[in-house]
């Protein structure tokens, strides 16, 4: 326990330096140089684009899982063959991505009434780099090189930065995209670097048909974990695009800014809990501490920030460009922040058990976020979301059922009982 706190204060400090390039482009540079009828663009079209790279997402989440069990056994000569083997998905979902891409990117730039031709190439193309660039940098988080992930993730959000200092002002949203590939990018040319001395062993044999079929199989149960929550999330964006004026969804945008801090603060947890919960679950230990831990120090962090939003909301949005023509929407800030604890505590548990290899929670996870955005998406549609108050009641309601769901499945399933796949 002590190196796994030891590593997550390593990686704390490391990501809260990156953050403060992520708060720079969402609190200044995007209010300062994109044009208010277009902020609220951001969150959907950013949404969409990682929703078609999906599958690369869901193929790094597998390759993870793997490489965990494999390092943890010792077996780094089946991890190099392991990656090996990587490049040749990466090229055929390469193909699938930029097919699909170029088919339906255009039309949903026009539905969220963006103007900029060049913002569908960097969209696909921050996307595509986005979702290869968690192949490599969780081979270093499943060999527990959290120093060298450190880095990578340090060394990514300093060039992110400079590529928006220097495109925001030419090309705004495009700037904003282009800084977005540029991180990944970095990811994958770190990664690639540091795996090298770790995977510099003779590769042993790996590949076979029982290998095959289980990665097969958690590769499809990953991708469905993925695909509900990612897709209920983009139908909540494109409403608030579609059915709220240009004002109001860039109010949405700059409100949730301030709550995706909790984000920042309670994801080194994340990244550090998954290869000791896979050891766990490969021992057949619970996972179940890990998950109460983290979780707990999420509410409690949520609480703290929430404190601050309630007294300090309407000061901290007018200290940023235009922050005083949202000042109306400071009072969203804590419940927002709340909602955000409520699904992350969600994510720990599920990914725990992902982690472990057992997926007995879709049974619930993938109803909830099919029948959740449907009902949504027909209550737009009949003219029922007309303003912010009403899509965050939604909104919350969903973090409430999501919470509650895997707090039931924690108290009620052991978690050290092993099953799945």
């Amino acid at each position: 326990m002590h190196a796994f706190v030891r590593q997550t204060a390593l990686l704390f400090l490391a990501l809260r330096l990156g953050d403060l390039v992520t708060l720079a482009a969402g609190l200044w540079f995007v209010p300062r140089y994109v044009s208010p009828s277009e902020i609220g663009a951001v969150l959907p079209v950013t949404s969409f684009a990682t929703f078609l790279a999906l599958p690369m997402f869901a193929f790094a989440m597998t390759v993870m899982k793997e490489s965990a069990c494999l390092s943890a056994a010792g077996e780094r000569g089946q991890v190099k063959s392991l990656l090996r083997g990587v490049f040749l998905v990466v090229a055929v979902l390469l193909v699938l991505v930029l097919a699909t891409a170029a088919a339906v990117v255009p039309h949903f730039l026009k539905a969220m009434r963006v103007t900029d031709a060049a913002v569908g190439i960097l969209v696909v193309a921050a996307a595509f780099l986005g979702c290869v660039a968690p192949v490599y940098t969780d081979a270093l988080q499943s060999l527990k090189r959290f120093r060298s992930l450190a880095v990578v993730e340090v060394g990514g959000a300093v060039v992110r930065f400079l590529v928006m200092l220097a495109v925001l002002p030419l090309r705004a949203l495009g700037g904003y995209f282009a800084g977005q590939a540029a991180l990944p990018a970095f990811r994958i040319v770190g990664s690639v670097c540091a795996l090298r001395r770790d995977l510099s062993v003779p590769p042993a044999p790996y590949w076979n048909r029982a290998a095959v079929r289980r990665l097969a199989c958690a590769f499809g149960a990953i991708l469905l974990y993925q695909a509900a929550p990612m897709a209920a999330a983009l139908v909540e964006q494109a409403v608030v695009r579609t059915a709220l004026p240009d004002m109001e969804s860039a109010g949405y945008y700059m409100v949730t800014r301030f709550s995706d801090l909790l984000h920042y603060l309670t994801f080194p947890l994340l990244l550090v809990m998954f290869p000791y919960t896979a050891a766990a679950g490969r021992r057949g230990e619970s996972t179940r501490p890990f998950v109460l831990k983290c979780a707990a120090a999420t509410l409690v962090a949520a609480a703290a920030l929430a404190a601050v939003y309630a007294f300090c909301g309407r000061e901290l949005l007018a200290l940023l460009p235009h922050g005083t023509d949202f000042a109306a929407d400071a009072p969203y800030l804590p419940w927002l922040v709340i909602m955000t604890a409520l699904t992350t505590c969600q994510v720990f548990q599920t990914n725990a058990e992902v982690s472990a290899g057992r997926f007995g929670f879709l049974a619930w996870l993938v109803p909830l976020h099919v029948v959740y955005p449907l009902a949504l998406a027909f209550a737009a549609a009949r003219g029922c979301m007309t303003d912010l108050p009403t899509l965050l009641v939604w909104f919350g309601g969903a973090s409430v059922l999501r919470f509650a769901f895997a707090a039931g499945s924690l108290c009620i399933r052991p978690m050290a009982r092993s099953g799945g796949m």
